[in-house]
């Protein structure tokens, strides 16, 4: 049966991307997982790090939710094993187009129902908003990842999480769950982000990944090259957290 995530946060910085990207990749090349990616980002940013050119696309994310052209014809497969399709800035300049659609919250789990069965995970990278993109994703999907940085503003922001959630849940009678809130961009030093690691334990409890992402600037380095964490920087700190965060979610 597949597995679908969508990795959500209504705040930007918080490695909704890079999660996305990283976990994709180890889902393949640690256990051989046929896995899609969807970057239903207008940002690109998924697509982008896993080396695709997205300023190049004849055919991208929006041509299938606009019922254009089917979504194998906009997948692409990556040097990484990982499936993806893509999206860029032209995507946001069709939301209100897409809006308009009837049945727009669906548009992209119907989009996905030719090729499902063919993956055993798709991951979806969410846009950082509650808009119609976020929706579609969080409808596509079974379980949700939330990625929360070590920041007062991370913190929060999970008020608004729940509630978008919970729309989804209520309003669209959609049972998608938490599969398990990330800590990322954790640094050690700082008091902080122990504060702050601290206070979604005591709100999240189990719901929280014992992996905890660290502040690595090989995590950021690693896009510009085209490369997951485990090519660039195969024993850093950043490629055996997100290892870890691999295997948690396998078992």
């Amino acid at each position: 049966m597949t597995r679908k995530l969508a990795v959500f946060n209504m705040k930007g910085g918080v490695g909704k991307s890079t999660t996305a990207y990283n976990l994709s990749v180890g889902l393949a090349k640690f256990h051989e997982k046929r896995v899609l990616l969807i970057d239903i980002d207008p940002q690109g940013n998924s697509g982008a790090a896993l080396g695709v050119p997205i300023w190049e696309l004849d055919t991208q994310l929006k041509h299938a939710l606009q019922r254009q052209a089917p979504i194998e014809k906009a997948c692409l497969t990556t040097s990484h094993n990982v499936d993806v399709v893509p999206s860029n800035i032209l995507l946001a300049e069709e939301e209100i187009p897409i809006s308009g659609f009837p049945g727009r919250e669906l548009l992209l789990r119907k989009a996905l129902d030719p090729v499902v069965d063919q993956y055993d995970f798709i991951i979806i990278d969410c846009p950082p908003n509650i808009g119609v993109f976020s929706i579609n994703a969080l409808m596509a999907s079974d379980e949700v990842i939330i990625p929360v940085d070590m920041s007062y503003l991370g913190l929060l922001g999970i008020k608004a999480i729940e509630r978008a959630l919970t729309l989804v849940r209520e309003a669209l009678d959609h049972p998608v769950k938490i599969k398990g809130v990330l800590a990322t961009r954790f640094d050690r030093r700082n008091n902080l982000s122990k504060e702050v690691l601290k206070s979604l334990r005591e709100h999240f409890g189990s719901q929280m990944f014992s992996t905890i992402i660290p502040e690595a600037v090989k995590l950021r380095e690693a896009p510009s090259h085209g490369q997951s964490i485990f090519d660039y920087d195969s024993n850093g700190a950043g490629a055996k957290a997100y290892r870890q965060l691999v295997e948690e979610l396998i078992r």
